[in-house]
């Protein structure tokens, strides 16, 4: 028996230069290494809680991420939005969307509109759910206007019709 722990002994001690034991030894004392990554890392997710909305103090590093990661997926989403809009602007000489009391009207003025400009908008309010109370359309030349009247909706509906008037024109 005690020839086979003198055994087993031996062979851990002949080991190859290079090895994980002899790593360890050569290294600096890995508590203060690993004391000071983990206070950067609290440091660095101090940061970024401080930087997310509506994080409650205290959050842990889950939630943290968590909120950062739809954060970030939020801001992706308004980008491509704004993307979208800035494509078709190029196109559009005005669209104008005015709401007061019961009503709102929108107004878009195009350049070069296509054949069933007017179906396509209506076509946006009713995916919407959004009542038209009336609808015009003008044209002189190579302009055209496009003007709905349609029942309140709240902002947000407003603005998403509106995004996608001008796509759809």
């Amino acid at each position: 028996m005690a020839e086979e722990d003198t055994l087993a002994l031996s062979l851990v001690s002949q080991r190859s230069p290079g090895t994980a034991v002899e790593a360890e030894s050569e290294r600096p004392a890995t508590g203060d290494a690993e004391r000071a990554r983990r206070r950067t890392m609290s440091r660095l997710y101090a940061e970024l809680g401080a930087l997310l909305p509506n994080l409650p103090p205290g959050a842990s590093t889950t939630q943290i991420v968590e909120e950062a990661t739809a954060c970030v997926r939020e801001l992706r989403e308004k980008t491509a939005e704004l993307e979208a809009y800035s494509a078709v602007a190029a196109a559009l000489d005005g669209a104008d969307v005015v709401a007061s009391g019961q009503t709102c009207c929108f107004a878009v003025r195009l350049r070069a509109a296509r054949p069933g400009a007017l179906t396509r908008v209506l076509e946006v309010f009713q995916r919407h759910g959004v009542p038209v109370l009336a609808a015009t359309v003008a044209r002189h030349g190579e302009e055209t206007a496009v003007t709905v009247t349609a029942a309140a909706a709240t902002h947000r509906v407003l603005e998403t019709i509106k995004a996608e008037i001008i796509c759809a024109v």
